[in-house]
């Protein structure tokens, strides 16, 4: 049975890929715990949008840490010039 994996699954797949696996595993595990779900046109069309989410997510949480790393910098450099300061 095709199916869409929803997470990582160990031995199995990474989030979003599409797998074969036998049909009880699918069947009696992974679809009722809601680790993965049937391919189906409906099902491409919700892994897709859920994907597009996904990225954006990460896009906006990339964004953040990197304005953190920004300013942390520049309070290290800031430090670093009152330490030289008093130093002299």
């Amino acid at each position: 049975m095709k199916v869409i994996l929803l997470t990582d699954i160990k031995g199995v797949g990474k989030k979003f890929e599409e797998k074969n696996i036998s049909d009880g595993y699918a069947n009696n595990f992974l679809i009722p715990k809601n680790l993965a779900m049937p391919v189906n046109p409906t099902s491409l069309n919700m892994i897709r949008q859920m994907k597009e989410q996904s990225e954006k997510s990460r896009a906006i949480e990339e964004k953040e840490v990197n304005e953190k790393l920004a300013k942390r910098q520049e309070k290290h450099e800031a430090l670093e010039k009152f330490r030289k300061a008093q130093h002299s």
